[in-house]
């Protein structure tokens, strides 16, 4: 007689940038899940210029069997080597820096164009599985499953679980939370990568990852590999313009020099340096804290649930941390007999003290600036003092950076097998020790 087998779980993801890809290829390592993936792209193309690797990066593109497409891009540094700075934009004058541990056992800490990223994680999923030109246009919660109608006519579904992985102008989110408002931050970000050639006559530039700070706005600067160079940036414009900006437009050297009039030489010669640079304008919504989940069957993660602005640079490593918890509960849920809601519950009970911590980093650091900018400083005074009190240290982000969510996985699963077992439960003693970051003057 045959052995009577469930049904697959039928899993939408919507979106595929980092962590809707990372996503994907876990829930393909699970037997009963069957997983279909939307993104409104035409074609799949990562807008932007570099994104950083750190230790927890590299970690979970290990798990995903990514990282061995990303090692050609990336170096340990010997010890000592300067990895970031702080400087003043207006006068170049070094504030703080951190400098290479040397330790070869620790994964490479670099940075790298996202397209390669995109790239690494692409190569572990079969082509065509992705559906392109697929703008999620409604979503509907019936007895039979969730279905999604798309802008060209077309409904999917029904599907037992839909994962909103479509980033900070989520459309999963505003079905969810459909008093969820993005508002303009004031702020429009510039971003370009051009070979180092460029800006090879300049004097110095270092040969890190460097922040030139003022007290409004900022200025990054990193070499990149295959001989390119990063320039990202901060400037204030006003409202009518920044709710006019699309998500990377492409725009004129005009339109970006004269915002940084006021930096040392070496900047303003940076910024002269590109004929055209990507613009995009900077958003913002209310937090999502608790919960990012809906009627056991929706799901947000990455920037879709809790978007940082790109206040940590580190924001397809949380995705991957939401992709891997995810991916855990799901499958637990299932050894264990357990619905998808509680999956789902379980998900949000790891995740949500984590986002609640990065919040509690930045909300200090934002005070730290407040409190700076109440005293009314010197423009320079300003900005030491700033970063004094939100750069410590290269090794101060060990929270944040170095974070193992296999370890706190680990923990998690021994504190439910108790209870399912109801034994005394095991003495969890996860502290996480939450570490100051720079936030922009």
């Amino acid at each position: 007689m045959p052995i009577a087998t469930s049904p697959k779980l039928k899993v939408a993801i919507v979106g595929a940038g980092p962590g809707g890809l990372a996503t994907t290829i876990q829930f393909r390592r699970l037997d009963n899940v069957e997983v279909q993936v939307f993104d409104q792209a035409r074609e799949l193309r990562e807008v932007g210029a570099g994104i950083s690797i750190n230790d927890n990066t590299w970690r979970l593109l290990q798990d995903l069997e990514a990282a061995d497409a990303l090692e050609q891009f990336t170096s340990r540094s010997e010890k000592g080597v300067v990895d970031s700075q702080h400087r003043n934009g207006r006068t170049g004058e070094l504030l703080a820096e951190s400098v290479h541990t040397g330790h070869t056992d620790k994964p490479p800490r670099s940075r790298i164009e996202r397209y390669k990223l995109q790239n690494a994680l692409l190569s572990r999923l079969p082509k065509g599985l992705i559906q392109l030109s697929k703008k999620l246009a409604s979503i509907a919660e019936t007895d039979k499953g969730v279905f999604l109608t798309f802008t060209d006519s077309i409904t999917a579904g029904p599907f037992d679980l839909v994962v909103g992985a479509d980033g900070i102008r989520s459309a999963v989110r505003q079905h969810i939370f459909p008093d969820h408002h993005l508002s303009y931050t004031g702020k429009v970000a510039y971003r370009v990568l051009i070979p180092q050639e460029k800006v090879a006559h300049i004097p110095d530039v270092p040969k890190a990852s460097v922040f030139w700070h003022t007290p409004t706005t900022h200025v990054y600067t990193c070499p990149l590999d295959n001989g390119l160079f990063e320039i990202a940036t901060r400037a204030i414009e006003d409202e009518e313009y920044g709710s006019k900006v699309s998500w990377g437009r492409t725009v004129t050297k005009d339109r970006v020099v004269p915002h940084y009039e006021g930096y040392c030489d070496t900047i303003r010669a940076v910024i002269d340096a590109p004929d055209e640079w990507l613009e995009f304008a900077i958003f913002g919504g209310p937090r999502l804290l608790g919960s990012v989940t809906s009627n056991g069957r929706i799901v947000l993660i990455g920037d879709a649930a809790h978007p940082l602005s790109g206040a940590f640079g580190s924001g397809a490593a949380f995705a991957f941390e939401d992709a891997y918890i995810l991916k855990h509960a799901l499958e637990y849920a299932q050894e264990k007999g357990k619905s998808t809601t509680y999956a789902l519950d379980l998900f949000d009970s790891i995740r949500s003290p984590r986002y609640e911590g990065l919040y509690e980093v930045l909300d200090r650091g934002l005070d730290n600036v407040k409190d700076v900018k109440s005293q009314t400083l010197p423009p320079d005074e300003h900005v030491s003092e700033v970063i004094k009190r939100n750069w410590k240290g290269g090794e101060e982000g060990g929270w944040i950076y170095g974070y193992n969510i296999k370890d706190v996985w680990a923990e998690r699963k021994a504190v439910e097998d108790a209870k399912l077992a109801k034994v005394p439960l095991p003495t969890v003693s996860h502290a996480e020790q939450v570490a100051t970051v720079t936030v922009s003057a």
